[in-house]
C-alpha cells in the first residue's frame, strides 16, 4: 500500500504543476483536512475537500508561475508519506521571486487522503507524522 500511496503524492504534485489543482474528492477521505499551522500559521487548519482547495488556489494564484517541486520522499509506510518539495515563482505584478522549502506530511486512511500538513523543517515533520530522524 505505501507505494500506491507514494504514487498518488506524485500525481498530486503533478497535477499542481500542470492545472493548478488538487486531486479529485475520490482520492480524499471525507473527513480531509489541511494543516499549514506550522509553515503559515494564518492559515491554521483547513477541514473539507472545497475549502482545503480554495485556500490553497488563492496561494497559488498569488504568483505568476508557481511551481512546486518534489524533491524527495522521506519516509513512506502503509498510513504516511513525508515529503521535501520546494514551491514558489514570480509574485504577480512584480520581479520578486520566493521560494519555499517544506516538508509535508501525508496521512491515508483506506487507501485516501485523511490529512497533510506542512512544515518548515524536517524534524517537525517527522515529530508530526510520529518518526524521528
Amino acid at each position: 500500500m505505501s507505494q500506491e500511496n507514494v504514487e498518488i503524492v506524485r500525481r498530486s504534485y503533478e497535477l499542481v504543476n500542470d492545472s493548478l489543482e488538487i486531486l479529485p474528492r475520490e482520492f480524499m477521505d471525507p473527513d480531509y483536512e489541511f494543516d499549514a499551522r506550522d509553515a503559515v500559521p494564518s492559515y491554521g487548519v483547513i477541514r473539507g475537500y472545497e475549502a482545503v482547495r480554495a485556500a490553497l488556489r488563492e496561494y497559488w494564484q498569488t504568483f505568476e508561475d508557481f511551481s512546486l517541486e518534489l524533491k524527495e520522499v522521506v519516509h513512506a509506510d502503509e498510513e504516511r508519506v513525508v515529503t521535501a518539495v520546494r514551491d514558489g515563482g514570480r509574485i504577480k505584478g512584480s520581479d520578486a521571486e520566493i521560494w519555499n522549502d517544506l516538508f509535508h506530511v501525508w496521512t491515508f486512511r483506506d487507501g485516501k487522503i485523511l490529512r497533510v500538513s506542512s512544515h518548515n523543517e524536517k524534524s517537525r515533520a517527522l515529530k508530526a507524522a510520529g518518526l524521528s530522524e
